[in-house]
């Protein structure tokens, strides 16, 4: 019997992330920018982004649900910092480490199903 190969590379994640679609918006030094959020954690993010961000770049996301049953959103804005970016197809997709989490943004996820 073999022993399987050990990862190239450690899962650093110390939150699991939540599939999610949400439309989002983030700042860089070079103002705001659409984006779609494709995982979401209290620790980061996912984001499918339309520019090649540097890791180590400082960014401010604004993030917000769909109406909820009651008819309101839940929103948060945290910032963080691109830990990955690659290319994606047409689109890039970034990693983004968000600074010590908010309650806006636990509460936000809770309204994810």
């Amino acid at each position: 019997m073999t022993t399987p190969a050990a990862p190239s590379r450690a899962n650093r994640r110390i939150t699991a992330r939540k599939a999610c679609l949400l439309s989002v918006r983030y700042r860089t030094k070079g103002g705001w920018h659409p984006a779609t959020a494709l995982d979401l954690s209290v620790g980061g993010c996912r984001l499918r982004v339309g520019e090649d961000l540097a890791p180590g770049t400082r960014v401010e996301v604004t993030l917000e649900t769909a109406p909820l049953d009651g008819g309101g959103r839940v929103a948060a804005e945290v910032s963080g910092a691109v830990t990955w970016c690659h290319l994606d197809g047409l689109s890039h997709s970034a990693g983004i480490q968000f600074d010590p989490a908010s309650a806006a943004l636990e509460q936000l996820l809770s309204a994810i199903p």
